[in-house]
């Protein structure tokens, strides 16, 4: 057979006849050798003496989604639409690796164990290949066909002893390393948790101990926690699961770096804001201002180096951003800039976080990351209160500056008792009860949840450091808790028209019956009793006077007679422009277009 194949070689390697021009003449045809490119971004070498078509590359020639960094070695994995999977050196710019799955393969997701000795990859059929990292090749027992739907996410837990997938049918399936069995890995079962999307999928540590935690955020604003240890075989449990947004939606998460002595889970939500939930409880602790470059983040990754300096770095729909830890909301703590023209789809960083790499459409980009830099341009943004002010229209000295002093010193007052006739104590501290009416005040009317939300943020800001809660806030803190949570553009009243025209149906003509209205805003979202409704109707269309006390409102709005009271302060048929206007007040300047 050697003999044979080094005859073919010779044969190969002699010239062949010089074809002939297509012309009259027919004179000689001579070229020298060429290079041709195809559709399928494959590059080949064609020299003139043989015809002998050699391959030199073959690159993605549809859309890349699936990318990851190996965990100790310079290597990057990269997949794509086209079935073609490659590993490359990305510090000598040298192909490692590469497999090709073919066409109808194509590659979804994929994920480096901890230890980066496996590879798994997920396709847009539902398999799922764990792969050595070095072969590329499925190792014994290391395809799954649970999932009939593409995978979306994959992740390894710490000790890599599991693998967990989630994918298009909002189900979530688990893995299991196998260590004295002939598959090496095996299937443990699936949980459909969610009733939308699966944003993010990710593995924790429990508190003091080296157990696994795995858990899920969906677009359905549920975080479930999973029991792993105790899943049987077709039985993936769940543990918990909590409802962490009220009206916004959930688009990425990832765990907080631990520069605090709280363990927090990083919420980022569609009304571009971070939220920090202590990892235990589950329970907002922080709310603060995120990053307002065109669209909503899409994913986050930590990026962490010596002397304890911690960044986070993400995307957006075409940008790619980094942000200075900890947070706090100052907008200048934050960078972006465009990374995909045709969108970004997914962001891994390497183990040392010297560079990022980013992918979207075919394109994979590498990027050098200088966190001197962004302090740099940050310092250039003031320090304490000045990005804060900056926030506010009109800045230090405008008018929005001057009212929250106004309302923070009145606000002195009538914790004091507007009436008293008593020395009254001024100080630099408003009680926390204080802060809703402030808000309000402001113009910003949160939702009973946003209001506990923000006291316990203040309340218990200093109970893991010093075991002891906080009872008042000063003027700097209530600063920086307006511009975290106020709505990042207000409410438009576009929004106000679309729920009249939803609620009223199609045939509604945009308006609505006053029962189903009044049902409505009792029974759907935070509850309202009708004589509280009766009332806040009543102080909203000026029925009150100049009643100020209870006992005088209830003289005007008696709480048995609440119902009638709403019969007659409001029309049988209700639509937006009543609504807005004449119940809720706002100027006809803004349109509903």
């Amino acid at each position: 057979f050697a003999g044979k194949d080094k005859a073919q070689s010779m044969d190969l390697e002699q010239p062949k006849a010089i074809p002939a021009e297509s012309t009259l003449h027919a004179e000689p045809f001579i070229i020298t050798d060429f290079t041709i490119s195809t559709e399928e971004s494959i590059v080949c070498h064609v020299p003139a003496k043989t015809n002998v078509v050699q391959k030199l590359l073959q690159e993605h020639n549809d859309a890349v989604k699936a990318i990851d960094a190996h965990p100790l070695s310079n290597h990057i994995a990269v997949g794509s639409y086209c079935g073609l999977l490659k590993v490359w050196d990305y510090i000598n710019k040298v192909e490692v690796n590469k497999r090709a799955f073919g066409l109808g393969n194509e590659i979804t997701s994929m994920s480096y164990s901890k230890l980066g000795e496996f590879l798994a990859v997920g396709f847009y059929d539902g398999t799922i290949l764990v792969l050595d990292s070095l072969t590329l090749q499925t190792v014994e027992g290391g395809e799954f066909s649970h999932a009939k739907a593409l995978i979306t996410q994959l992740a390894f837990s710490h000790d890599s002893i599991f693998l967990a997938a989630t994918d298009l049918d909002d189900t979530t399936t688990l893995i299991k390393r196998n260590n004295d069995s002939e598959k090496e890995w095996s299937y443990i079962g699936r949980n459909k948790a969610h009733y939308k999307s699966i944003v993010n999928i990710l593995f924790g540590i429990a508190l003091d101990s080296n157990v696994p935690r795995l858990l899920t955020l969906g677009m359905d604003r549920n975080l479930v926690e999973y029991d792993i240890l105790n899943s049987t075989e077709d039985n993936l449990i769940v543990m918990s699961t909590d409802k962490i947004e009220q009206s916004a939606t959930p688009v990425a998460c990832a765990w907080y770096p631990p520069i605090n002595k709280e363990h927090f889970l990083l919420i980022a939500n569609s009304e571009y804001k971070y939220k920090l939930l202590n990892a235990t409880t589950k329970r907002c602790r922080k709310t603060l201002l995120g990053p307002t470059h065109g669209s909503y983040i899409q994913k986050i990754v930590n990026l962490s180096y010596a002397e304890d300096k911690h960044y986070i770095a993400f995307i957006t729909e075409d940008k790619i951003g980094m942000t200075i830890l900890p947070l706090d909301g100052n907008p200048h703590n934050t960078t972006a800039l465009l990374g995909h023209c045709d969108g970004a789809s997914n962001i891994v960083a390497s183990p040392h976080s010297r560079f990022l790499f980013t992918v979207g459409g075919k394109v994979c980009r590498m990027w050098e990351v200088s966190p001197d830099v962004l302090h740099a341009t940050a310092s250039l943004g003031g320090r304490e209160l000045e990005p804060f002010y900056q926030l506010l229209q009109g800045g230090k000295d405008g008018p929005l500056a001057r009212e929250m002093e106004e309302f923070f010193y009145y606000s002195q007052m009538r914790s004091q008792s507007v009436a008293t006739t008593d020395q009254r104590k001024v100080g630099k501290t408003v009680p926390l009860e204080e802060v809703p009416n402030i808000m309000r005040a402001l113009g910003f009317y949160p939702t009973e949840l946003q209001v506990q939300d923000m006291v316990n943020e203040v309340k218990f800001s200093q109970y893991v450091d010093t075991g002891n809660t906080v009872a008042d806030i000063d003027l700097a803190t209530l600063i920086k808790l307006y511009c975290n949570h106020r709505p990042v553009f207000g409410l438009p009243l576009f929004k106000v028209y679309d729920a009249f025209n939803t609620l009223a149906g199609a045939g509604g003509d945009g308006k609505m019956d006053r029962a189903l209205l009044l049902s409505l805003l009792q029974d759907k979202g935070e509850h309202i009793s009708e004589p509280e409704l009766a009332e806040y109707l009543a102080s909203l269309l000026d029925l009150y006077g100049s009643a100020t006390n209870k006992e005088d409102k209830m003289s005007i709005v008696a709480p048995h007679e609440a119902g009638a009271t709403l019969e007659t302060i409001l029309p049988e048929e209700i639509d937006a422009d009543l609504f807005t206007g004449h119940v809720l007040g706002f100027q006809p300047s803004v349109t509903a277009e």
